[in-house]
């Protein structure tokens, strides 16, 4: 099966600031041979609401509050294979010293574990084709060393290609924007009000998810993941 995974975080400045948080990198998988569908099925929302923007968490408003509502819709109500999965880093506790002192070789070593560990779960010969935000991408090495570094990890199949892609020319990457903001709104807002508040609330009644807390390790097709940091991270 060929597998596409599209890319990208939030929150990413907490590595970097004294400001800690919780960042979360998240990942959508989708069945490439069926992800058409639910990609004409966004295209289709949009033009209902006459959305002509980029979809993102951070313009997210009462104005345009049901487009929001029904993205959420789509991915709850969506019959082909789908996952996504989004590691939640508590950036207080994170020991620099085992990653060279380095926040950007830190920030791939969690992408690692985004990925790794759904990939070690599967039963058959699947290919991955991976595609991250490219403003992610701060530095271009990692990602062929990271294509080498889950290649010797998993167990069955093969990353063929690790790209960086434009957010606003890829509507999957906006999807995950707004799906890691929502698990990012949990982890790090208290007072939840306004359009995104509402929004938050829907979503974990819809998806059947406190997204404010780890799910169980096999939860599908909605999974997050607490990295433990106290083991070498």
């Amino acid at each position: 099966m060929k597998l596409d995974i599209y890319c990208d975080e939030s929150r990413l400045e907490f590595l970097d600031s004294k400001q800690n948080g919780f960042m979360v990198i998240g990942s959508l998988w989708l069945e490439r041979e069926k992800r058409d569908r639910l990609k004409n099925s966004i295209k289709e929302l949009k033009q209902k609401h006459n959305f002509g923007v980029e979809i993102k968490w951070t313009k997210i408003s009462y104005k345009m509050l049901g487009f929001y509502k029904e993205l959420i819709d789509l991915f709850a109500n969506y019959q082909d294979f789908h996952f996504f999965k989004a590691i939640v880093v508590d950036t207080s506790k994170i020991n620099f010293k085992y990653h060279q002192n380095n926040s950007d070789i830190g920030f791939y070593k969690f992408y690692y574990q985004v990925l790794v560990h759904k990939m070690n779960t599967a039963t058959r010969h699947n290919e991955y084709y991976i595609y991250v935000d490219d403003k992610t991408n701060k530095v271009y090495k990692p990602l062929p060393l990271l294509k080498k570094i889950l290649n010797n990890a998993i167990y069955a199949g093969e990353v063929k290609l690790i790209e960086p892609r434009n957010s606003f020319e890829n509507l999957f990457i906006q999807y995950v924007d707004v799906l890691i903001g929502l698990v990012s709104y949990g982890y790090n807002t208290s007072d939840m009000r306004g359009a995104k508040g509402e929004l938050y609330l829907y979503a974990c009644d819809k998806l059947g998810v406190n997204l404010k807390q780890k799910t169980a390790k096999k939860a599908q097709p909605f999974n997050i993941f607490e990295i433990d940091l106290d083991r070498n991270f």
